[in-house]
Parts: C-alpha cells; structure tokens; sequence
C-alpha cells in the first residue's frame, strides 16, 4: 500500500509498504478520505505538539471501511463506513476514570503519535473508529471531528435563544462554529476574518453580520452592532493574530468566551477585560463527547460541508494538495485526499 510520511524536518514522501494486519481489539480499515488539516501542515515543519512521533503518517479527519476484524471486536462489522476519534487511551488514570481520556496520563493520537490516515489502509483500536449511517456521506464523515472539536468546546458554556454571538475565523471550525450556533437557537451570529470569499461561505450559512478585519475595526463593528453591548458568547477559532484580546473586548459583561484555535506561541492578553467584566474564559481542543451529536446534526440538515470542502485530490497528489491548502490556492477552505 502507499502511505504519505514526513519527518519533522519539512520534508514529506510517499512509501510502500506491507498492509498491516490487525491484532487484537483493532480493525483493519481501508481509508476512504481523510481531510488536511492545519495541524497536518504544522506537524510536517516539526510544529506538532510534543508527544508527536516521527517518522509519522499523518492525518486524523479519517473516514474508512472496515474491511477485517482483530480478535475480540464485537461492536464493528466488515463493511462498515466508520469515523475516525483518533484518541488511546490507557482508562485507568485519574482523567481517565473522570471521563476526561483526551487528558489522559499516556495519551496517544492517532495521526500524532499513531500513523494517521494519508495511507490506504489501517489497523486501529477499535473504539476508536464510530460507525456511520448510509445517509452520511465520506466527506462529512472527515468533518465529524473538526465540527466536534467546536461543539466539544462549546458545550462547556451556556447558550440561550436571545444571545449574540460572534466567531472570529471563518476557516472550518469557525465555519462549523456559526452552524453549531444557530442550531442551538443562537439566532444573531457575527462572523469576522480576513477574506472576504471565506466570510461569504459564513453569510451562505447563516451568519447575520460579517466583518473583514482588514477593512474595518472588528471591535468597533461589533459593538456598533450590538448597539453597545457587545455579545453574549465569543468563539474564537483563528489561533493566529490578536484575536484572544478581540474576544475579550467585544464580549459583554458576564459573557463567555470559548477558545478553539491552536496559536503557534504566546500571545498577550489585557485581564482586566476578564476581571472587570467578570467574563467565563474556556478552551476546548478536542471533539471528545460530541462525535455522536455531530452525526446527528449532518443527518437532521443542521451541519453542512457545503462550501468548507472544497478541494479532493488523489493521494498520489499529496504535494499538490498540501501545496494548495498551504498558500490558500483557489478559494480552497478545507482539501480531502482521497486514497
């Protein structure tokens, strides 16, 4: 089988290798589609986080069939399309036992510390791998776990039908974020970012207001909208620029701001927006607890990919694919490879 490999070193091949074989409690999977994400560029220069493993294949936004069973596996079947919820975990530890297996004390991720899914075939633990129902298609099977990502951090504060709010990024887990919103009841949603096609894909998904950063003052759009007030709930999801003092300033007192983005080093930040405003500042990097309600969002209509995939390539085109998805060629949000 082909499989993508990189180093940490920038550099990136392709290899042939043996299709694995699985061992016990692991299904043998042939991937479907995986989707590139921003980590899978940051991973190939070495900018993973430290756990990360090299030589690696990468990849986590997984879709695959099963094709064979490893002993003990029960709650799978041959031909099942299933998604990808890349933790290991050891189910012992404190976070463990607490239901937190994301913070657990010998993590392992597949597509970080585990070969990931830029090859044909896989032998993974089973639990991680979610069966999916006919009416879901490849495509939204790879976005399962950048939306849960979104919906996992989001969960952890309170929303009700009269709240604004805002997402800062339209990239795809903003874009997934102004979704999530509006299908909580969270009718007003003010989208902002930096390219006016990626806030147009937000307006075509239901936000109500949309600010290019680079043409207007983001806080002064926002509190002129909200006639003052600013918003009840600020999602960031850029990880890049000032974005965490944005949400800061333009959320009103006792709101919530909810941070999803990865930022590639320190950033500073004024407290007193917390202190004096009393504001609830979370962060969420994982879409554990919430693949199960991300299926059914995609099934009831409530989430589309519409617009945030926009690009497939072959596997064999890896390069041109990241290369694409890198330097933000053709309008592309999100690219898929397709092995």
């Amino acid at each position: 089988m082909q499989a993508i490999v990189i180093d940490g070193d920038g550099d990136i091949w392709d290899e042939q290798r043996d299709r694995p074989e699985p061992a016990p409690g692991e299904a043998l999977v042939k991937i479907r589609a995986v989707g590139i994400c921003g980590s899978d560029l940051g991973l190939i220069e070495g900018e993973g986080p430290p756990w990360t493993n090299y030589p690696l294949v990468p990849g986590h936004e997984v879709c695959a069939e099963v094709v064979e069973l490893g002993e003990g596996v029960e709650d799978l079947s041959v031909g099942d399309r299933v998604a990808l919820h890349g933790f290991v975990y050891c189910g012992t530890c404190t976070p463990c036992r607490e239901g937190r297996y994301y913070q657990c004390d010998d993590l392992q991720e597949v597509g970080f510390t585990i070969d990931g899914g830029y090859r044909e075939y896989a032998a993974l633990p089973a639990y991680t791998l979610t069966p999916i129902p006919d009416d879901i298609s490849d495509l939204e099977a790879t976005q399962i776990d950048s939306a849960a990502c979104t919906l996992h951090a989001m969960k952890r504060v309170e929303t009700a039908v009269t709240d604004t709010a805002a997402v800062l990024g339209p990239g795809s887990l903003g874009l997934y974020g102004v979704q999530l919103l509006h299908a909580w009841g969270v009718e007003d949603v003010i989208l902002t970012g930096t390219r006016d096609e990626r806030l147009e894909v937000g307006t075509d998904l239901g936000a109500n207001r949309t600010v290019n950063v680079r043409e207007e003052n983001p806080v002064e759009a926002v509190r002129e909208y909200t006639d003052g007030e600013g918003v009840d709930l600020c999602v960031e999801a850029a990880g890049a620029g000032d974005v965490v003092n944005t949400c800061l300033e333009i959320t009103k007192k006792r709101g919530s701001v909810v941070l999803t983005g990865v930022f590639g080093g320190k950033k500073e930040i004024d407290p007193n927006h917390i202190v004096s405003k009393e504001l609830e500042v979370v962060g969420g990097v994982t879409a554990s607890h919430a693949v199960a309600d991300v299926i059914e969002l995609f099934r009831r209509g409530d989430l589309t990919v519409e617009g945030i995939v926009t690009h497939e390539f072959p596997l064999a085109e890896y390069d041109d694919a990241l290369d694409t998805v890198r330097e933000r060629r053709d309008g592309v949000i999100k690219g898929v490879l397709r092995p």
